[in-house]
C-alpha cells in the first residue's frame, strides 16, 4: 500500500508538540508528512528533521515578501506533489489553500483560533479579514476544529456545513511532563522565591486580548487587604509597557514577576501555587492543558477550548471573560481550598490523558486523510 501523502504549511518556528505528537503516533505505512514553515528554522523544524521527516523553511511572510513566499509554496508543491495540503495559522491558510486547489489537491484546515476576527474594533477590517475567512472555508475540503467553541463558530455564525468540521483536540502524552521532577520544581522555587508567598503563574503572550488587565483588577484588592502573593508572567509582548504602567497605578508592581519568553514553563508551572489565564480569546489553550496535566489549580476565563479542557469547570474554576471580579471571588474560593482544588486537577489530567490521547488524535488524522482520498 502506497502511503498518503500529506504536506502542512504552517507558521511555526519553536517546537509544537502537538505536530510532534501527531508525527509520532501516525502510521507512516498509511501516511508520509512533510511540513513548509512560513518562519525561519528553529526548534520546530530540528524537532521534524531528528524524526527524519522533510521540511522547508521560507521565513517569515509579509508584504514585500509575499510573492516571493508564494511562488516557493508552488514550486514545494510541484516537487512533493501530495494528495492533501493540511494547513494551518491564517497567512499559511490563505496562501496554502489557493494554491493547493490549483494544484487539485484536497485540503483540510485545522482552524487554530476561534472568534478573535469577529471581535476586530475595526468594521473595514473585520469585514475584510471575514471575507478571507468565509474563503478559506470553502476552499477547505475538511476542517479541524480543536475545541467544540471553535466548531460553534464555524457552523453557528460562520455557516460551514456540520458535516465538513470536526472537533479533534490537540494530541498529548505524559512524557514530556513525566520528565518535570520534584529537584526541578524546587530549584525553580529557590531561584525565582516562589516558596516564600503564594505564587500564581500566567503563561500568556503579553497582548491587549489575553486579559492581563482583568487579572490585576482581581488582584489588587486581594494584596490592599494583606494577601501575600506574587504574579509569575511567563511571555512576551508589545504590551509589556502598559501592563507594567497599570501595575504601578494599581500598586501591585512589586508583586508582579515579568519572565519573558522560557524555555523552563513547564517547571515555572509546576513550581506554582495556582495557575490564572484570563485570556478573552483562544481556540484551545496550550498552557491550559500543560497546567492540568501537572496537576496545578487553575483559574480561568470561561473562553472557547477551556471548557473542554477544565470539562466544563470539573477541573477548575472557570469565570466569565472581562470580569475581574468574577476572577478574584474564583481565586479567593481557590485559595481557601486549595487541597481540593488539587485533588480536582489531579484527576483533570487523568481526563485529558484519555480525552486527548495523542494515538486516538492520530487516527482521527488518518481516517479524514483516508476518506477525502477515497
Amino acid at each position: 500500500m502506497t502511503p498518503i501523502k500529506v504536506l502542512h504549511v504552517l507558521e511555526v518556528e519553536q517546537e509544537a508538540f502537538y505536530f510532534s505528537n501527531l508525527v509520532d503516533f501516525t502510521d507512516r505505512a498509511e501516511i508520509e508528512f512533510s511540513f513548509v514553515s512560513f518562519a525561519p528554522e528553529g526548534g520546530f523544524s530540528k524537532s521534524l528533521k531528528e524524526r527524519g521527516l522533510k521540511v522547508h523553511n521560507l521565513g517569515w511572510i509579509s508584504k514585500s515578501r509575499y510573492l516571493y513566499v508564494a511562488k516557493e509554496l508552488r514550486s514545494i508543491l510541484k516537487e512533493e506533489d501530495p494528495a492533501i495540503v493540511h494547513t494551518h495559522q491564517f497567512n499559511a491558510t490563505t496562501t496554502g489553500l489557493t494554491l493547493a486547489k490549483r494544484q487539485r489537491c484536497k485540503t483540510v484546515m485545522t482552524r487554530h483560533h476561534s472568534d478573535a476576527l469577529h471581535q476586530l474594533p475595526s468594521a473595514l477590517k473585520r469585514r475584510f479579514y471575514l471575507t478571507l475567512e468565509h474563503r478559506n472555508n470553502r476552499l477547505s475540503d475538511q476542517i479541524i476544529a480543536p475545541s467544540t467553541r471553535v466548531r460553534d463558530v464555524l457552523v453557528d455564525q460562520e455557516g460551514v456545513p456540520s458535516d465538513k468540521v470536526h472537533v479533534i483536540p490537540y494530541g498529548q502524552t505524559m512524557h514530556r511532563f513525566a520528565a518535570v521532577t520534584k529537584e526541578m520544581v524546587e530549584k525553580k522555587q529557590s531561584e525565582l522565591g516562589m516558596d516564600r508567598q503564594l505564587s500564581l503563574v500566567c503563561v500568556s503572550r503579553l497582548f491587549h486580548r489575553k486579559g492581563h488587565a482583568y487579572l490585576f483588577e482581581a488582584l489588587a484588592p486581594l494584596i490592599r487587604e494583606g494577601l501575600s502573593a506574587r504574579l509569575y508572567l511567563v511571555g512576551e509582548g508589545e504590551y509589556k509597557p502598559e501592563l507594567e504602567s497599570m501595575a504601578k497605578r494599581l500598586g501591585i508592581r512589586e508583586n508582579i514577576e515579568f519572565l519573558g519568553w522560557r524555555t523552563d514553563v513547564l517547571s515555572l508551572i509546576s513550581a506554582s501555587d495556582i495557575v490564572v489565564h484570563p485570556s478573552l480569546e483562544d481556540a484551545l489553550s496550550q498552557s491550559l492543558i500543560e497546567s492540568l496535566m501537572l496537576g496545578r489549580p487553575i483559574v480561568a476565563t470561561d473562553i472557547s477550548g477551556a471548557t473542554d479542557t477544565l470539562n466544563g469547570g470539573k477541573y477548575g474554576k472557570l469565570v466569565p471573560p472581562a470580569d475581574a471580579d468574577a476572577f478574584r471571588v474564583a481565586l479567593v474560593e481557590t485559595i481557601k481550598d486549595i487541597d481540593s482544588a488539587l485533588a480536582r486537577a489531579d484527576k483533570g489530567k487523568d481526563y485529558l490523558l484519555e480525552y486527548m490521547d495523542a494515538r486516538r488524535v492520530a487516527n482521527q488524522y488518518t481516517e479524514i486523510y483516508q476518506r477525502l482520498v477515497r
